[in-house]
Parts: structure tokens; sequence; C-alpha cells
């Protein structure tokens, strides 16, 4: 007959406690991955477009900005023609002088305004440019963030129900326990990532050599045979705080001997 798990040793129930809280880490570690993938993707998502909506002001800007060269060089060139027309109906050379000194300066004030834009449509077309790459980098991205969340949804729909009958099982498995081995576990299982306990390893049956399977570090004796005498106390490492179990078959050949 199969004993209850308050009838079981206390070693015996931690470990059972202890393996499911493993199994429940393992599958949330892999929602949260993909979680984590998924939000590393959206931030460069995010960083992309905010980039975008950057490039996009600049590329209005230079835009009104060679229209209104546009302008101006359009503006000098009426100016141009219409003293022109004056200097065919000039009535003398002082009047003619004086409108042919005006069209130069409006020449000399042209050739800087279709400079400046050549300049300002050589930006234009290079914002342009930039534009489309980085169009090209936000599709992209679009589609490794789709990707991510489908992960997500597979992790969720995979995981879900098993994670939430896991968490069951080991809240079960918690209930013999004590409040302050519960706190204990817990805050060794936050210390070390899960891992609050740590297999004895045997090194030299011999000479009775057995190390912490968390920190490696030498055992007394006295603890090992706690462990094997003693399965309702609890024994931690006296160098990491790990509390310490002995496998079945190490134990059954230690318990023989």
């Amino acid at each position: 007959m199969n004993r209850s798990a308050t009838e079981l040793p206390l070693q015996d129930q931690l470990y059972a406690y202890f393996e499911l809280d493993q199994r429940v880490r393992a599958m949330r570690a892999r929602l949260d991955a993909a979680l984590r993938r998924r939000d590393a993707q959206q931030r460069k998502l995010d960083q992309l477009r905010q980039a975008g909506d950057e490039l996009s002001a600049q590329f209005k800007t230079a835009q009104a900005h060679a229209a209104t060269l546009e302008n101006e060089a359009a503006s000098i060139d009426q100016r141009v023609n219409a003293q022109r027309d004056k200097m065919n109906s000039a009535t003398s050379n002082k009047e003619y002088s004086a409108l042919l000194v005006e069209v130069n300066t409006l020449k000399a004030d042209k050739s800087k305004i279709d400079d400046a834009q050549l300049d300002a449509m050589a930006k234009v077309e290079a914002l342009t440019a930039e534009t489309d790459g980085l169009s090209e980098k936000i599709r992209a991205q679009e589609k490794l963030v789709e990707g991510a969340t489908r992960e997500v949804g597979e992790a969720q729909t995979e995981v879900g129900g098993k994670l939430a009958e896991l968490e069951a099982e080991r809240d079960a498995a918690a209930q013999p326990l004590s409040p302050e081995i519960r706190k204990t576990f817990d805050r060794l299982s936050h210390t070390y990532d899960g891992e609050a306990m740590a297999e004895i390893i045997e090194q030299d049956r011999r000479r009775m050599e057995y190390t912490c399977g968390g920190c490696f570090t030498l055992l007394p004796v006295e603890s090992v045979n706690a462990l094997i005498t003693k399965p309702d106390q609890l024994t931690t490492c006296g160098t990491c705080n790990r509390i310490l179990y002995v496998s079945k078959d190490l134990r059954e050949s230690l318990a023989a001997k």
C-alpha cells in the first residue's frame, strides 16, 4: 500500500515538492523565454518605428525647404523678366543702367538660391533612400514580431493547462510541510534560482568522502549519517546552506552497510 504524503519522511516530502517545483519552473521558463523574445523583438520594432517617425519629420522639413527655395527662384525670375521689360522701354541711359544693376543683383541672388536648391534636392533624395531602407527594415522586423507572437501563443497553448495542473500538484505537495520549512525552501530557491536542494555525491565510500552536489564542498560524515538515520530531520550544507538529499540507490546502499 502506498503511503500518503503526510506519512512520508520529511526528506521524501521535501524532495517530492522539490521535483514538482523544478518541473513548474522548467515549464514557466519556456513560456517566459518566448515572452522575452517577443518583447525584445517588439522593442526593436518600436525603436525602428521611432527612427522612422524622426526620419519622416526630417524628410518633410527638407521637402518644405526645397519648395520654399523653388518659389523664391521663381519669384526672382518673374522680377528679372519685369525689369527687362522696363529696360526695353527705358527713356534714358541712367534709367537703363539702374535697371541693369538691379537685374544683375537679382541674377546673383538667383545663382545662390539655385545652389541652395540643388543641395536641398540632394538632401531630399538622400532622405528618400534612407526612408526606403528603414521601411524595409521595419517590414522585416514586423515579421519577426509576428513570428515571436505566434511562438508565445503556441507556448501558452501547450504549457497553459499543464502548468496549472503541475502548480496544483506542487501546492498539494507543500501542504504537509511546515511554514518554517516552506520559508527556508523558498528563500534558498530564490537565492539559487530554483536549486534549493542539492544531492549528496559519493566520491569515495571507503574513505567516506561525500560532497554537496550544489557547491561541491566536502561534507562531514555526520551530515551523511543524518540523512540516513534521521529522515525527518532537515539537513543542510554547511557551506551553501542548500537542503541536502540522498538518492534512493545511495540511501539503500549506505543503509545496508
